[in-house]
């Protein structure tokens, strides 16, 4: 995770506080030109009090509006900035997560899956977020659970962008029925990044969304 990017997004203006300023300029302006609009009135044709009175009350609302988000923008930094520090937590830890999706980073990404029974065929489709299908694998006489580490090359050869990625799996038995077939990825995590400040665990080299994780646990230790 990048500190700095941190301590950058909680120290940019929000939009609240730009509205503010322009809030304050627009009723600067409001009232040079109410002060220059009274001292050229008609005497005897007073300019009506209401009008200027309800633009009044008008800018007050707008700026107690802008008062509630700035408020709002300010409790959104701060659980976001303990919602950074738990992630951070997680490095060092094992994770077991059930997703479909990898997160294609430098040419790798990783699934795990596992077969309830032998399959006599497997079949893998790897797809992009948009739904395109961009590989697949075949395999033949596996079972338990297994790994599947793909390259980043769609199959034309043509090395594809980093970016999340699904993968369905299908396997079949000799027979031709299905078998049930759990995605389900597990390993250390060895860092911890953002995307849309959305937390994204390391793990095995290629990415997994925090949201997926459904085991946590410490590293065991080496015999």
């Amino acid at each position: 995770m990048s500190i700095e990017a941190i301590a950058a997004s909680q120290s940019s203006q929000g939009a609240a506080a730009k509205a503010n300023t322009k809030l304050g300029t627009d009723f600067d302006t409001f009232l040079t030109l109410l002060t220059t609009q009274l001292k050229n009135q008609d005497p005897l044709e007073p300019l009506d009090s209401s009008e200027f009175t309800n633009q009044l009350v008008q800018f007050s609302s707008v700026e107690q509006n802008i008062a509630t988000n700035e408020n709002l923008e300010q409790l959104l930094n701060l659980t976001f900035a303990n919602f950074a520090t738990d992630a951070v937590g997680y490095i060092g830890k094992e994770v077991v997560a059930e997703t479909p999706t990898s997160i294609l980073t430098d040419g790798k990404a990783q699934w795990g899956y596992e077969l309830d029974g032998t399959a006599d065929r497997v079949q893998l489709f790897v797809t992009d977020a948009a739904g395109r299908l961009v590989h697949t694998s075949e395999l033949e006489n596996i079972s338990g659970n297994q790994t599947f580490v793909w390259d980043g090359k769609d199959t034309n050869g043509r090395t594809l962008p980093d970016g999340a990625y699904n993968m369905r799996v299908i396997a079949q038995d000799a027979a031709e029925n299905e078998v049930k077939v759990t995605m389900k990825q597990s390993g250390l995590v060895t860092a911890v990044e953002f995307d849309n400040n959305t937390p994204v665990l390391t793990v095995n080299g290629s990415g997994i969304q925090l949201s997926d994780v459904i085991t946590v646990r410490d590293k065991a230790p080496e015999s």
